[in-house]
């Protein structure tokens, strides 16, 4: 449970500056005045504002109960389902998976659409202002760490060849770490074929017209 105090000139107008700071409904919270609201002496002295006390399920109790609410339902099993915060992300991480490919699913969709479901059921209910970002049992790093020893490996083909190469469908988050690695590459370039969620990224010569329609040339998948 999170617990804040607030105040303003009057009860009510605390409780409305709140309800709309949180995006809640007078279901969502409980208050307690700490403080009314009053006039000083013969009102030469001005007014005393009010002083509420708020305690309200925050975003991250909603996260994490919604998660393992989905995860009952689609009974997985697991030890431990951690939840920590950045200033950017809050990051939850399956701890323990029985089955952590029944999770991940190929080449982590399935993980990845659930971090997709989460950010939008939160953004809805809380508009965190922040990405959630889901993982099983540290999968995320050592993916990344194979993406990038494959990304490596095309960047040489690319540069050889003098042709573009466009990697299988990925997730905004693997897209990202594509697109930065290939920003240290003078002589190469990167863009972003598709729609929907899981979008292509073409790796291709600086010198090629990047309006021109790539030859879709997959890379062999490697196994993170």
């Amino acid at each position: 449970m999170k617990i804040i105090e607030r105040e303003g000139k009057t009860t009510s107008k605390v409780i409305e500056s709140f309800m709309k700071e949180f995006d809640l409904t007078l279901n969502d919270f409980r208050f307690e005045v700490v403080e009314k609201e009053s006039s000083r002496l013969f009102g030469l002295l001005g007014s005393k504002p009010a002083r509420l006390k708020f305690t309200f399920s925050g975003i991250n109790n909603d996260i994490k109960e919604f998660t393992e609410e989905l995860f009952k339902k689609m009974d997985l099993s697991y030890g431990e389902l951690a939840l920590s915060e950045s200033d950017t992300n809050f990051n939850l991480e399956i701890k323990d998976a029985r089955d952590p490919g029944h999770i991940i699913g190929k080449e982590a969709k399935l993980l990845d659409s659930l971090e997709y479901l989460l950010n939008q059921i939160a953004n809805k209910r809380g508009k965190p202002g922040k990405r959630i970002s889901l993982d099983v049992d540290g999968y995320r790093e050592r993916r990344k760490e194979a993406l990038l020893k494959k990304v490596k490996s095309i960047t040489e083909k690319v540069k050889k060849r003098g042709k573009s190469i466009t990697l299988e469908a990925m997730h905004a988050a693997n897209r990202r770490i594509v697109h930065q690695q290939i920003e240290n590459e003078p002589k190469l370039k990167t863009m972003t074929i598709g729609k929907g969620e899981f979008k292509r990224v073409v790796i291709l010569p600086v010198d090629q017209n990047i309006t021109a329609k790539p030859k879709r040339r997959t890379a062999k998948k490697s196994r993170a």
